[in-house]
């Protein structure tokens, strides 16, 4: 009988525990770490064609950038380059990019193939992902092998499902206009880079 009564009170525990957690989660709501305060308008300044300098006088530069062209540590046993390298004031973006297109000691045929097929790219990240958060923006700026924008991304993740509140390329703009506005509205908590 005193073996049921500790398991009922360590199964209450348990319950208690995650209903704790869900609701701080919940009161917590929507936190964001956005560069450079962004915000939507700003995003919504950013063209197709503009180059990186046009990119960075608009929105500043990012946290990180990206120019691994879908090929990842994941599929590689011995990456040559970081998925993501991060970005600082003094950061020459693009002599880091022209260095690693340079270089042809491949690490993998893969990226060898997977860099000639798809050419220079190079992927800006102006948000980083929020722990225990309910949900929170993430916005990406594309840019092509003449450092050009071809693209303008962003999503509001959550626990559920990732949301596309904008797309911004040459065949269409995608925006879910509310969604859009929470996730890059004007004043916001803002955290340390």
């Amino acid at each position: 009988m005193n073996i049921i009564k500790v398991l009922g009170l360590i199964i209450l525990s348990i319950i208690g525990i995650i209903l704790c957690l869900v609701l701080a989660i919940n009161i917590l709501g929507y936190r964001s770490n956005i560069a450079n305060e962004i915000t939507g308008d700003k995003i919504k300044e950013v063209k197709i064609g503009m180059t990186l300098e046009q990119v960075i006088s608009i929105l500043g530069k990012p946290y990180e950038i990206d120019c691994s062209v879908g090929h990842h540590n994941l599929t590689c046993k011995k990456p040559k380059i970081e998925s993501e390298i991060n970005v600082n004031e003094n950061t020459d973006i693009i002599h880091i990019v022209d260095s690693i297109y340079n270089d042809t000691d491949y690490c993998c045929d893969g990226y060898e193939e997977t860099k000639l097929r798809l050419g220079k790219r190079v992927t800006l990240t102006y948000t980083k992902p929020v722990r225990l958060s309910n949900y929170y923006p993430m916005l990406w700026v594309h840019l092509d092998s003449n450092y050009r924008v071809w693209n303008v991304f962003a999503k509001r993740y959550d626990f559920i499902d990732d949301v596309c509140v904008y797309s911004l390329s040459n065949e269409d703009l995608v925006i879910n206009d509310e969604l859009f506005n929470r996730c890059f509205k004007s004043k916001r908590k803002q955290f340390p880079r």
